[in-house]
């Protein structure tokens, strides 16, 4: 008999209809995922005991770094206090890309696999997906998945299902209820053999001895907020935020690892906006970009950038909610400059892609 720990986190997977007609977490959610699952035709079915833990009753939409709080405390009092062969989260799909990126590299020292879990779709809808994903994940930690943090995820646009590492998994695109990663595995069945491959796939490509403990078992006792992420558009006026309120900002780049480097109006210029940054005594990352090889010539600009002993610092390989998850990890348990270099610098658990 293997032991599974079900934390309802929230999420469309959590939900039902109100009156109004608009979708909420409800309490028995966690119950419904435990029910159906022991009364499929899974072949752990009557193989595996479910502990469901108090629905947090987050939207994924409304999840922030104090939600990942609770939701970090309430995994560690859970398996401190009993020992489990996997977990199971029952997540949101609007931000489960960031939250799987934080947890992969958090728990990167992981002894038991963790899985999130979503659905495109309330659990009462027949096109859901939830109820196989949840399955996936069970049946996973049945056949003795390699510990590690995974998301299982049928696509909407050609119903095969695939097992993404957390450390991987970009966000949901609009307009679609496709989720993707790179080194993401494919079932070619749901059998037996099927799972054999996949599983056997999974070890291949991210082996466990290649994992490493993010922070040598320092314990994060509240994850930093004061990381901003901005996201570059035609005419971006900088001046608009107060970067005072923050310990660094997570800048994005355009496709070609570029961003504004020179305008006729300062506020507009990320040059700019990273010695007001400096002087506040703020980090700019700018990601993914990078300033060696053959880069244009806006990007050479911004790799001189140098003010108050601050440059624009670049990140590359990450997908941005990656990217994001490790700088919050950084400013949340490192003390000093050249701990938070080293440990941008040093992947923990296959998260940089390129």
């Amino acid at each position: 008999m293997k032991r599974i720990l079900l934390i309802p986190v929230g999420g469309t997977i959590c939900t039902a209809l109100t009156g109004h007609g608009t979708r909420a977490v409800y309490e028995s959610a966690g119950l419904q995922l435990k029910s159906d699952f022991l009364s499929s035709e899974s072949p752990f079915a009557a193989q595996i005991e479910i502990d469901t833990a108090e629905n947090l009753m987050i939207l994924s939409e409304n999840m922030t770094p104090e939600c990942w709080d609770r939701m970090l405390s309430v995994y560690r009092e859970k398996t401190a206090q009993q020992s489990y062969d996997g977990v199971i989260l029952a997540h949101g799909t609007d931000t489960l890309a960031y939250s799987a990126s934080l947890l992969a590299m958090l728990l990167a020292d992981t002894d038991i696999p963790i899985f999130l879990v979503s659905s495109c779709l309330p659990l009462s809808s027949p096109k859901a997906n939830g109820t196989d994903n949840f399955r996936c994940a069970a049946e996973c930690i049945g056949y003795g998945i390699e510990p590690n943090v995974y998301v299982p995820y049928r696509n909407v646009s050609d119903g095969v299902m695939y097992l993404h590492l957390g450390s991987r998994l970009r966000q949901c695109a609009g307009y679609s209820d496709d989720f993707f990663s790179v080194g993401a595995v494919a079932f070619a069945s749901s059998d037996k053999d099927g799972y054999a491959r996949a599983l056997a796939c999974v070890k291949e490509r991210f082996p466990s001895e290649k994992r490493r403990p993010a922070f040598d078992g320092k314990r994060v006792s509240s994850l930093s907020a004061r990381v901003l992420k901005l996201t570059p558009y035609v005419g971006m006026d900088y001046d608009a935020y107060d970067v005072s309120r923050f310990d660094a900002v997570l800048h994005g780049a355009y496709h070609s690892g570029t961003a504004c480097a020179e305008s006729e109006i300062d506020c507009r210029s990320l040059r700019h906006f990273a010695d007001r940054c400096a002087r506040a005594g703020v980090d700019v990352y700018l990601s993914p970009s990078k300033a060696e090889g053959e880069v244009y010539e806006s990007v050479r600009l911004l790799s001189k950038q140098e003010a108050c002993g601050r440059p624009i610092r670049f990140l590359y390989g990450f997908t941005d909610e990656a990217a994001y998850a490790k700088l919050v990890l950084a400013y949340s348990l490192c003390e000093t400059d050249g701990e938070r270099e080293r440990f941008l610098k040093e992947e923990c658990n296959f998260e940089r892609i390129v």
